[in-house]
């Protein structure tokens, strides 16, 4: 049986309650919005032709205001004025709140309000685990270059990204080219963060007395040879077997808090305390170490650009 309840219409709260307005947006369940058709026409293409138009819509039953009835629910259509009207910021419930907002954004052509509804989107919502990878797709599929760039720098805290249990909300918003894409900014970021381990070369004099080159009885007998920038050091088998672990790790997960949180870290130091000399400082010296080292890996990883081009 066919549903002939008439909707109550209500009125929205401000800044769309002025009655001295031009326009009235009535939302599908029955909020009038009172606004002005230079704000939308500036903002929207879609609405400067409708307004163009012979105006044949409905009157308001307490003025002769034009009424237009759109498909948006009023939630929607609030957040999407705000988006629009100058001092004004919508709140974003939850990122699936934003896509809708968005969607209806690019529905009526107001790519301002698209622009800055990403901004807003990536300040309300900072990445954490769970929507690094969603807040990519959204970048992606609404243009936002500069956003999918700091999505995707954002994503190297994510362990070996690309294996198949790595799907997240948004994965159907997202093109295979701009997956493509990420994963590649991904693996590239890793090969230049494991090659900060395989080389010394970026270590400057003003590091020459840390103990991990030191002269002790450690390397007597077993050592490798790495390149710095005030020459060839030897280095005892553990420090080498922790920039090697290190390093598959980084290749894995290129970012500071792989370095921080590894276990490899605390293992070379135990290690290191066998030996006699060593041990007096090797805490000490290892965490200078390791903080030149995330120093530089945030360094190379950071030349690294997420490609846009096809």
């Amino acid at each position: 049986m066919e549903n002939t309840e008439k909707i109550a219409i209500t009125q929205a709260r401000a800044p769309f309650d002025d009655h001295n307005c031009d326009i009235i947006l009535r939302s599908a369940d029955g909020v009038d919005f009172h606004v002005f058709k230079l704000i939308l026409s500036l903002m929207s293409p879609v609405f400067k032709d409708m307004f163009a138009l012979p105006q044949s819509e409905s009157q308001s039953d307490v003025s002769s205001v034009p009424v237009i009835t759109v498909t948006e629910s009023s939630t929607i259509l609030e957040s999407l004025l705000l988006l629009c009207y100058p001092a004004t910021t919508p709140t974003f419930g939850s990122l699936g709140d934003a896509k809708v907002v968005m969607k209806a954004a690019s529905k009526y052509d107001m790519q301002a309000a698209l622009s800055r509804a990403g901004d807003l989107v990536m300040a309300q919502f900072p990445s954490y685990n769970s929507n690094f990878l969603e807040l990519y797709a959204l970048s992606c599929q609404f243009g936002w270059l500069h956003h999918a760039q700091t999505a995707a720098t954002q994503a190297l805290e994510i362990w070996n990204l690309g294996r198949p249990s790595q799907m997240f909300n948004g994965m159907r918003d997202v093109t295979a080219m701009d997956y493509h894409r990420l994963l590649e900014y991904h693996y590239e970021c890793g090969i230049a963060a494991q090659a900060v381990g395989n080389s010394l070369s970026w270590l400057d004099v003003r590091h020459k007395d840390l103990e991990m080159w030191g002269e002790c009885k450690c390397k007597r007998y077993s050592f490798v040879t790495l390149q710095t920038q005030f020459g060839n050091v030897n280095v005892g088998p553990w420090f080498h077997e922790y920039l090697l672990s290190s390093g598959r790790e980084l290749l894995a997960r290129p970012c500071e808090s792989t370095l921080t949180d590894s276990s490899v870290y605390n293992l070379a130091i135990a290690k290191a305390t066998n030996c006699d000399t060593c041990r007096v400082c090797i805490a000490q010296h290892m965490d200078i170490f390791r903080t030149l080292y995330i120093a530089q890996v945030k360094k190379v990883v950071a030349t690294v650009k997420l490609r846009t081009d096809d």
